[in-house]
């Protein structure tokens, strides 16, 4: 009797340990599935895509060329930073680049992260997907402003592209369904754009000479929504004409007489009014792309 009692109780402790061990192996599966996610999106393909999209937009909307030098985003940890992002100077103007963002550091919500992980490897869920930035912070960019003459700047030039390319969108409701180049878009939750410079540079009526202004802090929140995010052209666009809008308001309220070195009475005033102009130009250039940023 003593014997037959025993075999049931061993063998419900052998069916225990096969089940615990089927639920450690599961488990186990899931977090391998979900860290192997992560190692790929991180080492293999995350860093490529980022500078890829970074490139492919930011010239869209510039219409010059932008690049990436360094990255170093990780999606695991959920922060990071992109490095030496340049946009090219519009052909005729001396430097190469009009903007340099030195270091620009990333905070992603992790959140938002696992859901379009998970959306991507399962292929389910809505075919655009939002990634969520609770933070952008843009340390130290560096602007080239240059006057070719009285009436031509490169910071109008490239505002001027931004706007031709933002009205040259095409509209939402003939683009085929089957475009997949607005699949991941953003929201920003906080901007911000510190410490920045501006370099100008002028050679005008025989006069060449620079001068370096400070730009002040710039906090921008809540750009897209998690449920409704904004493209990521959108987002550098919003990126690079609120920094070049800001160089020209500061370049405006500065004696650009004093840049040129002693050009005093008409001609003194026919480069400020040039200067004016340069407000001009800009407001017209944000009154034709800011509502897509509200």
């Amino acid at each position: 009797m003593a014997e037959e009692q025993e075999q049931p109780k061993k063998k419900n402790g052998r069916l225990k340990k096969t089940f615990k061990w089927i639920v450690g192996l599961i488990v186990l599966l899931a977090m391998l599935t979900v860290a192997g996610i992560y190692y790929i999106w991180n080492y293999f393909d995350w860093q490529s895509k980022v500078r890829e999209l970074v490139h492919q937009y930011g010239t869209q909307a510039v219409g010059t060329s932008v690049n990436v030098g360094d990255i170093n985003v990780s999606l695991s940890g959920g922060s990071g930073y992109i490095g030496n992002i340049t946009v090219a100077n519009p052909k005729g103007y001396t430097q190469d680049n009009i903007i340099k963002l030195g270091k620009v550091s990333v905070v992603l919500n992790k959140d938002s992260i696992k859901k379009v992980l998970e959306e991507t490897v399962k292929k389910t869920g809505s075919k655009t997907k939002t990634i969520v930035i609770d933070e952008i912070r843009i340390e130290k960019p560096e602007v080239a402003y240059e006057l070719m003459n009285l009436n031509k700047n490169n910071a109008n030039d490239v505002l001027a592209n931004i706007r031709k390319n933002s009205e040259a969108k095409p509209d939402k409701k003939t683009t085929p369904k089957d475009d997949s180049a607005n699949e991941y878009k953003i929201a920003i939750k906080k901007l911000v754009i510190a410490d920045g410079t501006a370099t100008v540079a002028a050679g005008l009526m025989g006069v060449s000479q620079s001068l370096s202004l400070d730009l002040p802090t710039i906090t921008i929140d809540n750009l897209g929504s998690d449920k409704q995010g904004i493209t990521i052209e959108d987002g550098l666009s919003m990126v690079f004409q609120t920094i070049l809008r800001t160089t020209a308001a500061v370049v405006a309220k500065t004696d650009l007489s004093e840049l040129l070195g002693g050009i005093t009475g008409a001609a003194g005033k026919v480069v400020n009014d040039a200067a004016d102009a340069v407000t001009g130009g800009v407001k017209s250039v944000t009154d034709g792309i800011g509502g897509l940023f509200k």
